[in-house]
């Protein structure tokens, strides 16, 4: 049992390493915003909305600066607020 815990620890790692960092930022950001609204504003369900809504204003201010739209940016983003929405929703 031991082994096969460390294979997919080992497989989860190495995913994880494959993932760009500016995209990890972005997801833990996605986690951190809907967690904050989930728990202290107690929104509940309503909590994937800021964390979509700061991910595509952060793409806004990055076409206004630099002309380039990473729409991975706002994927990663809006996916941490996914995964909260669903521990919210179980």
């Amino acid at each position: 049992m031991k082994k096969f815990i460390r294979k997919i620890w080992d497989a989860f790692v190495t995913l994880v390493n494959k993932v760009p960092k500016d995209k990890l930022l972005h997801f833990v950001m996605g986690l951190l915003i809907a967690a904050f609204c989930a728990i202290t504003l107690k929104w509940g369900l309503w909590c994937i909305f800021p964390a979509i809504a700061f991910g595509a204003l952060k793409e806004l201010f990055d076409w206004w600066t630099t002309k380039v739209v990473e729409w991975w940016d706002f994927g990663a983003t809006a996916i941490g607020g996914a995964v909260i929405f669903l521990f919210v929703l179980i």
